[in-house]
């Protein structure tokens, strides 16, 4: 199993100054880009990208969501992320060491 994160903004480099925060590194990207997608195939490892754009959400005009496997897509926001962490959580604790 694996969990796809997408993000989308409409603001120009948003995406691109969020994700250069988060690795500390300058990140090789158009800086127009208005989605990334990622596929976490250690579901747990994306727990950390949640996280970080939920705990500085007031900081970035951007959309999130996860799918798992090809599951339907489900928004992340300030209401539910702490319950979508525990439930990514729950799921794949002991199927996955990180």
């Amino acid at each position: 199993m694996a969990i796809t994160v997408s993000m989308w903004s409409g603001k120009s480099g948003e995406i691109k100054r969020f994700l250069a925060s988060f690795f500390r590194k300058e990140i090789k990207t158009e800086e127009e880009i208005s989605r990334w997608i990622y596929v976490y195939n250690k579901p747990l490892e994306a727990i950390d990208i949640i996280s970080a754009l939920m705990d500085n959400i007031e900081k970035y005009n951007i959309s999130m969501f996860i799918q798992i496997d090809r599951g339907d897509l489900h928004p992340i926001n300030e209401n539910n992320h702490n319950d979508i962490i525990k439930s990514i959580f729950q799921l794949f604790h002991s199927k996955y060491i990180i």
